[in-house]
């Protein structure tokens, strides 16, 4: 907190800031503060557009280079999504979107494969909003959490996600606005995987075909997050599909020096 609060005394001296720029600011934040609600968290969607979650998930990469790298939570995470079985859906019935097979593994860092791994996914609909900003939606729609069998192997049906803006209604909006930034996220899904005895990590997966995958709002991608089309013929007709290694690290491993 000291190293911050010197931060800012440093910037406030380098731009003279005002008194009448200094209460803007406190506005804004007050905003923020009013906009964020148990479904819509807008500070970390403004830690997010500022690339400040992107950099802390970056510099926990570097300190775990054989782990899984981290990719920014969110606003948009619920709690408890329901458990799903090995070859399960993530959404509802007739859901509309292109079909998607979600299969991986998860080892610790040496291939060791961890059974009873929990990973909860989740990600938007094929009209770009999720479940929980979008009232057509069961609450829960395209989200879910499964757990790994004995071979560390999970195996689940989804839709693609697809790119979206992140919300413009409020403050942080006006801020993208104001810098004339792109608001639009690379498509992508969220997962977070844990397992006893293992650090958890926050992740998201890519696709290297969408428009926007070197301009994500919140600078989430990563190269080994990210995965070239395949496509394969189901019951469900021409599907997507997605095989994903990912790797945690051991609690009780003393962090690699830099």
């Amino acid at each position: 907190m000291t190293g911050l609060v010197k931060c800012l005394h440093g910037f406030i001296r380098e731009v003279d800031l005002s008194h009448s720029e200094w209460a803007k600011l406190l506005a804004f934040f007050y905003r923020v503060g009013n906009k964020t609600t148990e479904t819509r968290d807008e500070f970390m969607l403004l830690s997010d557009v500022m690339g400040i979650t992107s950099l802390v998930d970056l510099l926990a990469s570097t300190k775990n280079p054989e782990a899984t790298p981290a990719s920014p939570l969110g606003p948009f995470y619920l709690e408890n999504a329901p458990i799903i079985q090995q070859g399960g859906t993530l959404c509802r019935a007739g859901e509309p979107g292109i079909p998607l097979v979600f299969k991986g593994t998860v080892t610790n860092e040496h291939g060791v494969k961890i059974e009873n791994a929990l990973l909860d996914i989740w990600h938007n609909a094929d009209s770009g909003l999720y479940s929980n900003e979008d009232e057509t939606q069961d609450d829960m729609n395209n989200r879910g959490r499964i757990y790994t069998d004995e071979q560390g192997r999970f195996t689940l049906n989804t839709i693609r996600p697809k790119p979206y803006s992140v919300p413009m209604d409020g403050p942080v909006g006006d801020l993208l606005n104001a810098f004339e930034r792109s608001p639009w996220r690379s498509a992508h899904l969220h997962v977070v995987v844990s397992a006893q005895g293992y650090e958890s990590v926050i992740t998201e997966l890519f696709f290297s075909d969408c428009e926007y995958i070197d301009i994500d709002a919140v600078g989430g991608v990563r190269p080994s997050l990210t995965h070239e089309p395949s496509y394969i013929n189901t019951d469900r007709g021409e599907t997507l599909f997605i095989d994903h290694h990912f790797r945690l690290r051991p609690l009780s491993q003393e962090p690699a020096s830099l």
